[in-house]
């Protein structure tokens, strides 16, 4: 008969929670180490904690039991300072995939309050291949200018490649089915030849040709253009190939075509 799981006592701000050691000695390094030093305290049934939050600490504990935790905005300093003063890894790693828009920059901040590294590297690359959309957020504008550069050089970072944009449908480029209505290609360095662009290609850019195309910050934008029956349309596209997706942007305010 094996022997009743072990419990030991939580205890802060007039609190307790009781949580199974073994888990404690499985997701957190604070207690592995407390448990594993030959100290008196090793050998007590209950912690007692000072200075975090109760929310923070009931968050993780939460986490500790069931390896689940509900990562909100509103808990994010108290979830990241316990996590990180607890040294449970496991939620900082969750974390990774949790950075949005709306949290980055917060999420950055606390990065580097509570010294986490990875977590903080995340946000910078978030930033990045967001760099746009981050743009348009105030939050953004107040970080220092020199990280805010940094962020943008760091999206300019990697190997160039070559696009062609236009109609090439029988023209001599050494192109695979060249019959398809490819208009947007890139130059694969190591296959030596030219391929689609992006495999999701927007259904509204199928067959439109005489567009116009500019490069800014590492995005590609499409706009204007004509379809296969002299149809002038407004529609315009972003390209953004961190992630490798369009985007339909505001559209122009008049029909463009070629002139």
């Amino acid at each position: 008969m094996s022997s009743p799981e072990k419990l030991i006592e939580i205890v802060m701000d007039n609190r307790s929670y009781n949580v199974s050691k073994s888990k404690l000695i499985e997701k957190s390094d604070y207690f592995r180490a407390l448990y594993s030093s030959g100290m008196r305290e090793a050998g007590e049934d209950s912690v007692q904690l000072q200075g975090l939050s109760v929310s923070g600490l009931e968050l993780v504990l939460e986490f500790i039991n069931t390896s689940k935790v509900e990562v909100v905005n509103e808990t994010l300093e108290d979830l990241i300072e316990t996590a990180s003063f607890l040294q449970v890894t496991p939620i900082l790693k969750l974390l990774l995939s949790e950075i949005r828009l709306d949290n980055c920059v917060e999420v950055f901040n606390l990065s580097e309050v509570y010294g986490t590294h990875e977590l903080r590297m995340a946000c910078l690359k978030f930033m990045s291949c967001h760099y746009h959309p981050m743009l348009r957020r105030p939050e953004f504008h107040t970080l220092p200018a020199e990280l805010r550069e940094q962020i943008r050089e760091m999206r300019m970072r990697g190997m160039a490649t070559l696009v062609a944009v236009g109609d090439f449908v029988g023209t001599c480029l050494d192109l695979a089915d060249q019959d398809e209505p490819w208009s947007m290609l890139r130059y694969g360095e190591q296959e030596q030849r030219w391929k689609p662009l992006a495999n999701n290609l927007p259904p509204d850019m199928v067959n439109v040709r005489g567009y116009g195309s500019a490069v800014l910050d590492n995005y590609l934008f499409i706009v204007g253009g004509y379809r296969m029956a002299s149809q002038e349309i407004a529609a315009a596209h972003c390209y953004n190939p961190c992630r490798n997706e369009w985007t339909h942007i505001a559209s122009l305010n008049q029909k463009k075509g070629p002139h």
